[in-house]
């Protein structure tokens, strides 16, 4: 090969590095254009609860509450709340009003009223030392009870500024409350125990020891298929859902899964207890029998389950997603 050929080449190599080296620097002094995520991160639902003609479900979250209609779950409307933290959102029985429940960790809980459908401010409760994690109405409306971080189960009159009795049977948070009656309300929390106390005095009557790690869950059945009491079911991080005669403190039964339930909701006849877990499975669970049918398999845990009208479907949340089942009748 002669020399002009060589030179030739290696002055074209030469003059190629060199573009390549102003495109690079050329690209790398671009402005970079951020892309918008598919998957960008949304809070995760941490309450649902049907209106009271069940056409719609209300969802809350961190950003607030959405309203979509039931079964479609088309979107309806988004209102925007001034909480750092929701965990939970009741309806009241008439369906007038909303109790929407949080606070800021470590600084104050909050649960504020709200009417229903337009969503107004009525009013605010500031009692809280923590955040509320759990709210529960009387039967006829006109109190009801929160329960708190903080150790305290507060009860007040619906059209009251402040509440009218603290309940403190409890040695840490207090994760769950359930009115038994006018005259008895169950609260639970994380030492492990169900407490059963009097709502105008707030003097506990029984303690109810048979779980071994916090209880998150109570929910009292509807109606006795036997005639019987009522049965109040509790659900544990220790893995279990147990069924209970708050009247006289007696467990009656228990069921454990292998992974932890998070959810309970009563079918509205009182027959069955439909429990989501943390696998990301729905089970529906005899109280009598305690057979058990997986009804649903989700990717992830499911947090919240509600049952709708005549018991035909199920509302239930899976991290960010409001998710429809149909129940065979």
């Amino acid at each position: 090969m002669s020399q002009s050929i060589l030179r030739f080449l290696a002055a074209a190599t030469l003059y190629i590095n060199l573009i390549l080296a102003v495109l690079l620097v050329l690209i790398s002094a671009a402005p970079s254009v951020a892309r918008p995520r598919e998957d960008a991160a949304k809070p995760p639902i941490t309450a649902v609860v049907f209106s009271s003609d069940y056409s719609c479900v209300i969802a809350a979250s961190q950003r607030g509450l959405v309203i979509q209609d039931w079964p479609s779950l088309a979107h309806k409307r988004t209102k925007d709340l001034d909480m750092d933290s929701i965990h939970d959102v009741s309806l009241s029985p008439d369906g007038k009003h909303l109790l929407v429940a949080g606070g800021s960790p470590g600084d104050g809980g909050v649960v504020q009223m709200r009417n229903w459908p337009e969503l107004e401010l009525v009013r605010s409760w500031t009692e809280h030392s923590d955040v509320v994690y759990k709210i529960a109405w009387r039967g006829d409306g006109l109190e009801w009870a929160s329960a708190s971080w903080d150790g305290f189960c507060r009860i007040c009159m619906t059209g009251a500024p402040k509440s009218h009795t603290t309940i403190k049977s409890h040695s840490g948070p207090v994760f769950a409350a359930a009115y038994l009656s006018d005259a008895s309300i169950a609260t639970a929390g994380g030492d492990r125990t169900i407490a059963v106390s009097s709502p105008s005095s707030g003097e506990p009557v029984r303690i109810l020891r048979q779980h071994t790690a916090s209880v998150h869950s109570l929910v009292q059945q509807p109606t006795s298929r036997d005639g019987s009491e009522r049965l109040l079911a509790s659900a544990s991080d220790d893995r279990t859902v147990r069924f209970w005669q708050p009247s006289i403190g007696r467990m009656v039964r228990f069921h454990r899964f292998t992974n932890m339930p998070r959810s309970i909701a009563w079918t509205h006849d009182g027959r069955w207890l439909m429990v989501g877990c943390d696998d990301g499975s729905v089970v529906q669970l005899d109280p009598l029998l305690l057979t058990t049918k997986v009804i649903s398999q989700q990717e992830a845990g499911v947090s919240n389950v509600a049952v709708s009208a005549n018991n035909e479907s199920l509302c239930i949340s899976v991290g960010a997603k409001i998710i429809a089942i149909q129940l065979d009748r």
